[in-house]
């Protein structure tokens, strides 16, 4: 009897060392659970503070058709407007500082851009052609050199990262093999992979940086792979239930491949959903997909501190927020921001969201008289 202190004692320091161990690995698997059947409501402000807005330049030599991409850098806004083939670049305040508008044949000139970075390695502006040139420029828009990525096989690639000043990753939507590791200064293919059906292919997002970490994900495949070294590796995954699958392969009928309208159906009835963004700070992952139809916008935030996640279809406000149809969106551990055409304003930010000073700008913006470029939209975290 004297010892059932001491054995109550060894049982509870048991218990409690294997429930730290159990948390412990569900911490290390990285699965974030995800409930597409049942969605949940939230308010914008259970996550953020306040929203301001910055609307970007417009004048006739400021013109632009749509962003794919944006880049913040040393407090100025750098963005691709693919259509335009065109990269301009604002300050904090939205006034536009330069652009680059070099199509043509010559020195110092492109067809066509396709993606671009900001090189931490060398400093410069490298836009990616996708049939192999990489130009450089520095911050203030002047061309500096052309480098060419060239190895047997080579076809085409539609995004850059890179790793140190010599290793690139592309990623190609049309080649067997998607993920290609190349060393630039050594003309030299190191290895391709991450096979997805061509089909699938088509789906291009690029990959997005996060605390000096490029990170790679697919519109049906539940995995968010970070660019290691020398491969991909598993950064997290989200578990769908039942909808889970690998999504790299499909199959489509023959009137699907000469409709359009029946291959999208084809393809929610195979897959369900559609991953349109991911991204991540120190405290959240935050995804939007499209669900079961290109009408459903979905929401995934996931919070790290608790471990739990919620699918949002429809917030409080009942405005849209995250990115969808190729629209770019920035996470930071400050806050999220997205680029939204001036036509969808309504759509994402209503007064009553924004304080006095807020509210006089939407209301300018609404009123203008002609179409206005793209407004940056800033979500502060609380």
């Amino acid at each position: 009897m004297k010892n059932i202190p001491f054995i109550i004692l060894v049982i509870f320091m048991l218990s409690f060392t294997m429930c730290k161990q159990e948390t412990r690995i569900k911490k290390e698997d990285n699965v974030i659970q995800v409930d597409l059947d049942n969605p949940e409501k939230a308010s914008l402000f259970d996550y953020f503070r306040s929203i301001e807005l910055i609307p970007l330049e417009t004048s006739p030599d400021v013109l632009v058709k749509g962003f794919t991409k944006m880049v913040v850098h040393q407090g100025n806004y750098y963005a691709l407007d693919k259509p335009q083939s065109i990269i301009f670049a604002f300050d904090s305040t939205g006034k536009c500082l330069f652009k680059i508008d070099k199509k043509g044949q010559g020195v110092g000139e492109y067809s066509f851009i396709e993606d671009f970075i900001i090189n931490p390695y060398n400093g410069y502006l490298e836009l990616l052609e996708p049939y192999g040139e990489i130009h450089r420029f520095d911050l203030s828009g002047n061309y500096v050199e052309s480098k060419r990525v060239t190895y047997p096989g080579f076809r085409v690639v539609h995004t850059l990262a890179t790793l140190d000043s010599s290793v690139y990753v592309f990623h190609t939507c049309f080649e067997p093999k998607k993920i290609i590791y190349y060393n630039l200064t050594d003309q030299k293919l190191l290895h391709e992979e991450f096979e997805e059906d061509e089909s699938i292919g088509s789906y291009s997002h690029a990959p997005y940086l996060y605390n000096d970490e490029w990170f790679f994900f697919r519109p049906f495949h539940p995995v968010v792979y970070k660019f290691g070294k020398e491969k991909l590796e598993p950064a997290f995954r989200f578990d769908f239930g039942k909808y889970a699958t690998d999504g790299r392969t499909t199959s489509y009928s023959k009137e699907a491949e000469r409709s359009f309208k029946k291959r999208t159906e084809e393809m929610y009835s195979q897959f369900s959903y559609m991953i349109q963004s991911v991204r991540h700070n120190q405290k959240y992952i935050m995804a939007s997909l499209l669900w079961k139809d290109d009408d459903h916008k979905g929401n995934i935030i996931y919070d790290k501190e608790t471990g739990k996640s919620k699918f949002i279809l429809n917030f409080d406000e009942n405005v849209w927020f995250n990115s969808y149809c190729g629209e770019e969106v920035i996470v930071t551990d400050e806050y999220v921001l997205m680029p939204i055409q001036w036509v969808d304003l309504e759509k994402r930010v209503s007064k009553d969201m924004l304080d006095e000073k807020q509210q006089a700008i939407l209301e300018e913006l609404l009123q203008a008289d002609m179409e206005q470029n793209p407004v940056l939209i800033k979500y502060y975290f609380k």
